[in-house]
């Protein structure tokens, strides 16, 4: 038999069966976005952004880039576990197990739902208002709650962080510092 007739004899799948199957895009246990992409779904790989329900798998902290720049600068010295980081204008979003009951400072915001915007994947310039600001390390999403706290509590929260002139971490200077 030949590959055209081979092509026509297999059996057509219709498009109400098509439609009652949701198409993912597969992740192997070893693949660097599994979390990501189990939490966010086909958000983090997406080339749009997407409203993304939070509450089940994870929640977030919304603090403004001032201290965010801070506390995330912390985390990687500390080698805390970290995940992704977005932004939305000024304020960043790190995201967190759900449920999170640390004692949070004033100017940070934990969020439980409904939902929260996700950025496109390679929207990383500071120029777009929805971004990434990290996206390392490669698929991890949840930092842990406890070690974000105690960054944004931290009193060297409210001083500069140490400059570093690497192009990879030019992101973490606050804004008036650039």
């Amino acid at each position: 038999m030949t590959p055209l007739l081979r092509t026509l004899l297999r059996p057509r799948v219709s498009s109400s069966q098509l439609s009652a199957q949701p198409w993912k895009i597969p992740t192997l246990p070893g693949d660097p976005g599994r979390e990501a992409y189990m939490l966010l779904g086909s958000a983090w790989r997406s080339s749009v952004a997407q409203l993304v329900d939070t509450g089940r798998g994870f929640g977030v902290v919304r603090a403004p880039q001032s201290y965010a720049s801070l506390a995330l600068h912390k985390l990687r010295e500390l080698g805390a576990q970290r995940g992704a980081v977005a932004a939305e204008g000024d304020c960043w979003t790190f995201f967190v197990p759900p449920g999170s009951n640390d004692p949070w400072p004033s100017y940070a915001t934990y969020v439980s739902g409904p939902a929260v915007w996700v950025p496109p994947r390679g929207a990383r310039s500071s120029d777009l208002h929805l971004r990434w600001i990290t996206r390392e390390p490669a698929g991890r999403l949840l930092t842990d709650s406890e070690a974000l706290c105690a960054a944004l509590n931290s009193p060297a929260a409210v001083g500069p962080p140490p400059v570093d002139p690497s192009p990879d971490h030019a992101q973490l200077q606050p804004a008036g510092r650039r």
